[in-house]
């Protein structure tokens, strides 16, 4: 600010009385202030130039403007840095944006001829645009609506994030990731239960064939007792033939 006062001291001009709806000959002191804060050299504040724009805008600057940095000359250098740096776009990209021959575009950038301020301007303010910031092959069809702020998906139907949620996606990834450790914790754990089941099913089908067998091995000797301890009846031989046919008669 020191600096900057120094060079309004230096540069001070004598008041200047104006014919009503005489446009000023001079910017703003607070255009000046804006515009030094941006870059401008207190010098350009003089020049027929920033006089030209007093005129044109009544004194006052609007803040694309000064954006614009009116006050620095537009080389060739500046010119291919937006172009290939900032827009990375081919010569024949820009020629096809500005409506003009490759060959123009080379002219300008080998400094053969000097580049037209509107055509250095046309590249800026499209760096300057969010659409350029979104011109990447990854976000092809992608835009934001006007009206909503949402940024719009052209592969999902009817996708649109407002910022809030595009700032909870990481949190949400995060919360995923949780989830699937977590699921493939319990994956892990079913299976040793289901292993340990099976294990289980098998021991008790063991077990059942076991006690089927000693059940059958307790109806069999109980089987064979009943026949130990059953009454033996006698059978007649040949020789006791004749006494049963005698008796009988």
């Amino acid at each position: 600010m020191e600096a900057f006062g120094m060079a309004t001291t230096k540069h001070s001009r004598p008041a200047q009385k104006r014919k009503p709806g005489r446009a000023p000959v001079s910017i703003s002191r607070k255009t000046e202030w804006a515009s030094w804060m941006q870059g401008a050299h207190p010098e350009w504040f003089w020049s027929d130039e920033a006089k030209r724009y007093a005129r044109a805008f009544n004194g006052v600057l609007p803040m694309w403007l000064v954006h614009a940095e009116p006050w620095r000359e537009v080389t060739a250098e500046r010119f291919k840095a937006m172009r290939s740096e900032l827009l990375q776009l081919s010569v024949a990209q820009c020629a096809a944006y500005l409506c003009v021959s490759q060959a123009a575009v080379k002219r300008w950038e080998s400094g053969e001829e000097g580049v037209p301020v509107a055509a250095f301007e046309a590249l800026r303010q499209q760096s300057e645009s969010v659409f350029c910031r979104m011109s990447h092959q990854q976000w092809d069809g992608w835009f934001i609506e006007r009206q909503t702020g949402e940024l719009v998906s052209p592969d999902v139907g009817k996708l649109a994030l407002k910022p809030a949620e595009l700032n909870a996606l990481p949190m949400l990834y995060g919360e995923l990731s949780m989830l699937r450790n977590d699921n493939a914790q319990k994956a892990a754990r079913i299976d040793e239960l289901e292993a340990e089941n099976a294990a289980l099913r098998a021991g008790l089908a063991v077990k059942a064939v076991a006690a089927e067998l000693s059940d059958m091995q307790e109806r069999i000797g109980e089987m064979l007792r009943s026949l130990h301890t059953a009454d033996i009846v006698p059978f007649p031989v040949a020789s006791d033939q004749p006494l049963l046919r005698k008796a009988a008669s």
